[in-house]
C-alpha cells in the first residue's frame, strides 16, 4: 500500500481539511507524503487558467513538493459531478487516466493521499464513479461524514457500498462542520460507532476560519486526536 483514499459521504463535508491535516501529519512523522485532487470542478479563472482552490491547499500541506498541476491535473468550471462538468466543457475524463497519473505520483514518493470529489457515487465518466476509481486503486479508504441530521444514513450507505465491494475502510472520520449541534445530533456519534462495528471511528473537532486556512495547524489537531488512535500507524511504515 502506497496510498490512501479520502471520500466523503457528500459534497463539503470536510474532505479537504482531513486530507491536508492526515497528510501534514504524516509528513512530520516522516513520512514523504503528497495530497492530491485529481479531479475539481467549480474552478474559478485566474491569470487565464482554472485555479484549483482544493488542489491549492493540499500542495501548502504537502508543502509544495510536487506541482500543483501533478496535484489537480484535471480542472473543470461548472460546480458539478465531473462526468458532468467535464462534458460541458466539450471534454472527456477517463477512470484509467486518473489512476495512470496517481500511480506515476506514487512512484516518487511513500505515500499519496487521494482525495476524490463529492461521494462514492459521483460520476467521472459515463459507466464509472468515484467508487471504481478506489477499485482500481486498490487503496485503503478514509470514509469523512459530517455531524449534521442524516449522517448516520448517509455513512451507513456509503459503508455498505464499500463493504459490499470488498474495499477496505481504514477509518470513519466524523467531522464536525458547525460550531453548534442540534440535540440528536450528540447522539450520533456513539450511534455510528455501534452501527460500524470494528472500523476506526474518530470525531474530527470544529476548527475557526483563521486555522482552516492553515494545514500545519490543522494536522497539530489531527495529531491530537488520531495520536490516540491505532489506526493512524498503518500508515507509517
Amino acid at each position: 500500500m502506497n496510498g490512501i483514499f479520502v471520500t466523503g459521504t457528500d459534497t463539503g463535508v470536510g474532505k479537504s481539511v482531513i486530507t491536508a491535516g492526515l497528510t501534514s501529519l504524516l509528513r512530520k512523522r516522516g513520512v514523504d507524503c503528497v495530497a492530491l485532487k485529481p479531479v475539481e470542478t467549480g474552478c474559478k479563472f485566474n491569470c487565464g487558467e482554472l485555479f484549483p482552490e482544493d488542489g491549492h491547499f493540499l500542495w501548502r500541506a504537502s508543502q509544495e513538493s510536487i506541482s500543483l498541476d501533478d496535484v489537480t491535473p484535471f480542472r473543470f468550471s461548472l460546480p458539478a459531478s465531473p462526468y458532468r462538468a467535464a462534458a460541458l466543457q466539450v471534454s472527456r475524463l477517463r477512470i484509467s487516466d486518473i489512476v495512470e497519473h496517481i500511480l506515476a505520483i506514487g512512484e516518487v514518493h511513500d505515500l499519496v493521499i487521494v482525495e476524490g470529489a463529492g461521494g462514492l457515487f459521483a460520476p467521472i465518466e459515463e459507466n464509472g464513479a468515484f467508487v471504481d476509481l478506489i477499485r482500481k486503486l486498490s487503496f485503503p479508504v478514509v470514509l469523512v461524514a459530517r455531524l449534521k441530521l442524516g449522517t448516520i444514513n448517509h455513512t451507513m450507505l456509503s459503508v455498505e457500498a464499500l463493504t459490499t465491494r470488498n474495499l477496505n475502510i481504514s477509518s470513519v472520520i466524523l467531522s464536525k462542520c458547525d460550531r453548534e449541534e442540534g440535540p440528536e445530533e450528540q447522539y450520533t456519534p456513539n450511534d455510528i460507532k455501534r452501527m460500524i462495528g470494528n472500523i476506526p471511528f474518530c470525531q474530527f473537532p470544529f476548527i475557526n476560519g483563521n486555522i482552516l486556512d492553515n494545514p500545519l495547524e490543522i494536522g497539530a489537531i489531527m495529531e491530537k486526536v488520531l495520536g490516540r488512535e491505532s489506526f493512524i500507524e498503518q500508515f507509517i511504515s
